[in-house]
C-alpha cells in the first residue's frame, strides 16, 4: 500500500490527533507492507512512532525533497520542515532496520531543483538512503488556485512556467508533462550519480520509466510485494526480452478480477455513458482494454512516449509490444 503523497500522514494534525500512530500499530501487528511518503520530521524523534518502525522490514519510507536550497524550499513548500531537517530525519530512519529509505526527489523543477539536485542525491546517500525516485513537475492549465503556485515556482525558476510547458508539450492539452528531450540530460545525470553512489534509480515520470531499477517506480526493493500486473513491469520485461505480451503481466492482475470497474469509487470514468457501458467490467478487463487500445492515451505505446511499439497480436488477439528505447 502507498500511504502519503497527496497528503501527509505525519503533519501537524497528526501531532494533535495521533490517527496515523494508531494505523501504524495496526499495520505492524498484521505485518502489512506499506510504502510511506512524507515531508514530516517531528515524528522521527518521538519514541511512540519510532517504536512502530524499529525492525519493521515491511515498512518503507520516502522523504520528499526537491532542493537543498533552504530559501527556495521555504517559498515553495510552505510550512514544511527544511531540507536539512528532512535529511536529518532520513538519517535517523535509515538506522531503524526497516524495508528501505528512499529520496523522493520531486517534483523535479528545471531551474529550481537543477542547481543542487546532484548534491541532494549525494547528501541522501550519506544519510543512508538506498534509492532515489524522481518525477518532473507537470502543469495543469485548467487549474485556477494552483496557477498562483505555478507563478511562484516560475519566478523562482527564472522563466514563464506555463509558457515553457505549453511549448514543450505539443499535442497535449490541459495536463502538460513536457517531453523526453527536455528531461533527458537531467535523467542521465541522476542515473550516473546514483550508479556512482550505489543507489537504485527510479523514474515515476512517464518519460524514461524504462530507467527504473525494477518494476516499482517509487523505489521499493525488488523483493517487495508490489503489483507485477502493471505497465511499468511490462516495460521492463520488454527491455530485457525485446518484446512483451499481455500474458506476461496478466497473472499479476488476478486480484483485479473480483474488483468491479463500475464500483471504482473516485476513479475517473469520464462520462456516465462510459460508466454504464462498462458497469460489469472488472478492473482487469479495464487494464486489458487500455493495453489493446494502442492509440489511447493510457496505452503502453502512448503513455511511455513511444518506447514500446505495437508490432502485432498474440494468439489471444492481444497486442504485442516491442521495446525501442533510445538510451
Amino acid at each position: 500500500m502507498q500511504w502519503g503523497g497527496l497528503s501527509d500522514q505525519f503533519d501537524e494534525h497528526e501531532r494533535e490527533y495521533g490517527i496515523s500512530l494508531q494505523l501504524l500499530r495496526f499495520f505492524r501487528q498484521i505485518r502489512y507492507p506499506v510504502s510511506m511518503s512524507t515531508k514530516g520530521t517531528w515524528w522521527t524523534e518521538d519514541e511512540r512512532y519510532v517504536e512502530q518502525f524499529r525492525g519493521a522490514e515491511h515498512f518503507n519510507l520516502k522523504f520528499s525533497i526537491l532542493t537543498v536550497d533552504e530559501e527556495t524550499a521555504r517559498k515553495i513548500e510552505v510550512l514544511a520542515p527544511s531540507p536539512e531537517e528532512r535529511l536529518a530525519a532520513m538519517a535517523r530512519a535509515a538506522k531503524w532496520g526497516i524495508g528501505g529509505v528512499t529520496l523522493r526527489l520531486r517534483p523535479f523543477v528545471i531551474g529550481v531543483t537543477t542547481p543542487s539536485y546532484l548534491e541532494l542525491i549525494e547528501r541522501a546517500a550519506d544519510a543512508g538512503a538506498e534509492a532515489v525516485s524522481t518525477e518532473f513537475l507537470c502543469v495543469e492549465k485548467r487549474a485556477k488556485r494552483a496557477r498562483r503556485r505555478f507563478e511562484v515556482i516560475g519566478r523562482l525558476a527564472g522563466y514563464d512556467l506555463m509558457k515553457m510547458y505549453t511549448q514543450a508539450s505539443k499535442g497535449q492539452s490541459g495536463y502538460l508533462r513536457g517531453n523526453r528531450e527536455m528531461k533527458r540530460p537531467y535523467i542521465d545525470a541522476m542515473q550516473e550519480q546514483c550508479d556512482k553512489l550505489g543507489l537504485r534509480f527510479y523514474v515515476s515520470d512517464a518519460h524514461f520509466k524504462e530507467r527504473c531499477a525494477n518494476g516499482s517506480c517509487c523505489g521499493l526493493r525488488p523483493d517487495w510485494n508490489y503489483s507485477r500486473g502493471q505497465f511499468t513491469e511490462a516495460l521492463l520485461i520488454a527491455k530485457r526480452r525485446g518484446k512483451v505480451k499481455w500474458s506476461d503481466i496478466a497473472p499479476g492482475l488476478v486480484y483485479a478480477e473480483s474488483f468491479g470497474f463500475g464500483k471504482a469509487e473516485g476513479f475517473n470514468q469520464s462520462t456516465s455513458e462510459r460508466l454504464a457501458a462498462h458497469w460489469n467490467w472488472s478492473m482487469r478487463d479495464y487494464v486489458r482494454r487500455e493495453w489493446n487500445n494502442v492509440n489511447g492515451g493510457h496505452s503502453p505505446y502512448k503513455y511511455f512516449g513511444g518506447v514500446l511499439h505495437p508490432v502485432g497480436k498474440d494468439e489471444s488477439g492481444d497486442v504485442i509490444y516491442e521495446y525501442r528505447g533510445d538510451e
